[in-house]
C-alpha cells in the first residue's frame, strides 16, 4: 500500500500506524486528563476522588470514540483533519470546565456542552465517511440514535435537575452510552478494524495517563523543595511509575499477532476496549494521589490517598489480568501471577497509613518489579510457542 499524507506507510505485515495528526489529538487529551487528575488536589478526599473518577469516564469514552473511528476509516486528508480539529476544540472545552464541575452551573453547562459537541464531531466524521464506505451506514445510524437518546439525558439533567439528581442522571446517560456498542454487536462486527493500530492507540493513551503520574510526582518534588526525604520519596514514585509501565507493556507485547482477534470487532474487542477503562482509571487516580504524597514527604498517607495509590495498583493488575485471560486463558501463568500480586498489594493497605510515604511507594514498586521478573519465563515460553507455530 502507498504511504498516507503523513508518511506513515501501511503494510500488510505490520498494519498501519498512528498518524502524526492522531498524536496531535492526543495532546489535547493530555491537557484534559491533567485537569481531571488535578481535582484530587493536595489532600485527596472522597468527594474529589469520586469527582475525578466520574469525569474521567466521559473523557476516556470520547478518546475511545475518536480512536476507534480513526481505526475503522481514516483517510487522514484535509476534510477529516478539519472535522477532527473541531471535535478536539470541544475536548479542550471539557478540559477547561472539568475543574469546576460540581461547583457551579456555569462549569456544568460548559462541560456538558463541550462533551456533546465532541460527540457530534465523531458523528460528523462517520457521516462524511459513509459516502465512501457504505458499510458504515448501519453503524452511523445506531450511533446517531444512541447519541440522541443519551444527549436528552445529559441536557435534561442540566436544565431540569440540580445537585445529586443531576449527577445521577448523567451517570445513567454515561452508562447508556457505554452499553450501546454491546447492544449493537452486529453493526460493530460489520465494520473493519486494524488490530495492531488499535493496540498501539490504547498503548499510547496508557502512556498519556502514566505521564500524569510523572507530572504529579515532579510537581510534588517542586512543591516539597528541600523537605527531608523528598528525593527518596520522589525516587520511589519514579520506580513505581516505571514498574507500572513495564508491567503493562511486557504483557501487551508478549504475543506478536496475539490481538488479531480485535479485527473481527466481536466479544474480544469489547473486552479489550472496556477492560482498559479500569486500567487507565486506576493509573489516573494513582497518579493524582502520588503527586500529593510526594509533596507531603515524610508524612503518612491519608486513608483516601492510600486507597488511590494501593487500590489503584491492585485494580491495574486485576484489570490487565482480566484482559489477558480473555485472549488466552484464566489459568495462564501471567494471569495468575498478576492476581496474586494484586492480592499482595491489597495486603499493604492496612499498613499504608502508618508507614512513611516512601516505604509504601517503594514496596509497591518492588512488588511490580517482582511480578514482572516472575512473569518473564511465561512471556518467553509464549513467544517461543508463537515462533514454533509460525514455523
Amino acid at each position: 500500500m502507498s504511504p498516507r499524507e503523513d508518511g506513515a506507510a501501511v503494510t500488510a505485515e505490520s498494519g498501519r500506524r498512528a498518524t502524526w495528526f492522531e498524536l496531535f489529538g492526543d495532546l489535547v487529551f493530555v491537557a484534559a486528563v491533567g485537569q481531571i487528575t488535578h481535582r484530587i488536589g493536595g489532600r485527596p478526599g472522597v468527594t474529589s476522588v469520586v469527582a475525578a473518577a466520574a469525569l474521567f469516564v466521559p473523557l476516556w469514552w470520547t478518546w475511545v470514540l475518536y480512536a476507534v473511528r480513526a481505526n475503522r476509516a481514516d483517510r487522514d486528508n484535509a476534510a477529516h483533519r478539519l472535522l477532527t480539529t473541531a471535535g478536539l476544540a470541544a475536548v479542550t472545552g471539557m478540559a477547561v470546565f472539568a475543574g469546576g464541575v460540581g461547583h457551579g452551573s456555569g462549569a456544568d453547562t460548559g462541560f456538558v456542552a463541550s462533551y456533546l459537541c465532541a460527540r457530534g464531531g465523531v458523528a460528523a466524521l462517520y457521516a462524511w465517511e459513509v459516502s465512501r464506505e457504505a458499510h458504515l451506514m448501519p453503524l452511523l445510524r445506531t450511533y446517531l440514535l444512541g447519541s440522541a437518546a443519551s444527549a436528552l439525558l445529559w441536557l435534561g439533567g442540566l436544565l431540569l435537575l440540580d445537585g445529586p439528581a443531576r449527577y445521577a442522571t448523567w451517570a445513567v446517560a454515561m452508562a447508556a452510552e457505554l452499553a450501546l456498542p454491546l447492544l449493537a454487536r452486529r453493526q460493530v462486527a460489520g465494520a473493519r478494524h486494524d488490530a495492531e493500530h488499535l493496540r498501539e492507540r490504547f498503548g499510547l493513551f496508557t502512556i498519556i495517563v502514566l505521564g500524569e503520574t510523572i507530572l504529579g510526582f515532579t510537581d510534588g518534588l517542586v512543591a516539597a523543595r528541600t523537605a527531608p526525604g523528598a528525593a527518596v520519596t520522589g525516587a520511589a514514585a519514579f520506580a513505581l511509575c516505571a514498574g507500572l509501565w513495564w508491567s503493562y507493556f511486557s504483557a501487551s507485547g508478549s504475543r506478536p499477532g496475539g490481538h488479531a482477534e480485535l479485527a473481527s470487532g466481536g466479544r474480544l474487542m469489547h473486552v479489550y476496549v472496556f477492560g482498559h477503562l479500569p486500567v487507565q482509571l486506576a493509573l489516573a487516580l494513582t497518579g493524582g494521589a502520588v503527586g500529593a504524597a510526594v509533596a507531603g514527604s515524610g508524612s503518612r498517607l491519608t486513608a483516601v490517598s492510600a486507597g488511590c495509590v494501593v487500590g489503584g495498583v491492585a485494580l491495574f493488575l486485576v484489570s490487565t489480568a482480566v484482559i489477558r485471560a480473555a485472549f488466552l486463558a484464566a489459568r495462564d501463568a501471567v494471569v495468575v501471577i498478576r492476581l496474586l500480586a494484586a492480592a499482595a498489594a491489597l495486603l499493604l493497605l492496612p499498613l499504608a497509613g502508618r508507614a512513611p510515604v516512601a516505604v509504601v511507594l517503594a514496596s509497591l514498586a518492588a512488588l511490580l518489579a517482582a511480578s514482572v521478573a516472575v512473569e518473564g519465563p511465561a512471556h518467553r515460553n509464549r513467544l517461543a510457542a508463537s515462533g514454533a507455530g509460525a514455523g
